[in-house]
């Protein structure tokens, strides 16, 4: 298998997860409170639909793993529904920080499983040292 492959199926959720975070809170910046609330919960219904079929389909490494992408869902639906103003970019850093520690444990699982098994994942794999 492609390393191209391997990146797409180990990281599809987590990537379609950050996409529609940044695509949300950037059009709540625009919307007012009560197409907020609306758009809060209607992505958030959806998004746990996908989040239930990649449990189904074994995306997730383990139980922190799938809460740490829960987690995100969770704050889409908290925080349309809670926080009255989205005026500020400071969702970008939110959106960094689920990334550096969802994604960063993602990568400290895979290589942990792959110094086990022997195996290379697609974020995962040793460097090689080429050409010296």
């Amino acid at each position: 298998m492609c390393a191209l492959h391997k990146f797409i199926r180990n990281w599809c959720f987590g990537l379609v997860l950050g996409f529609v975070y940044l695509a949300v809170f950037n059009l709540w910046q625009v919307l007012d409170r009560e197409w907020i609330v609306l758009s809060s919960t209607a992505v958030s219904i959806g998004l746990f639909a996908v989040f239930m079929v990649a449990l189904r389909q074994k995306y997730f490494l383990n139980r922190w793993d799938a809460l740490l992408h829960a987690s995100v869902i969770l704050d889409i639906l908290l925080e349309g529904t809670l926080i009255p103003e989205h005026q500020t970019n400071g969702f970008y850093l939110c959106a960094v920080c689920f990334a550096v520690v969802s994604g960063g444990y993602r990568i400290y699982l895979e290589k942990r499983r792959s110094a086990q098994t022997g195996s290379n994942t697609a974020l995962a794999s040793p460097i090689k040292n080429v050409g010296h």
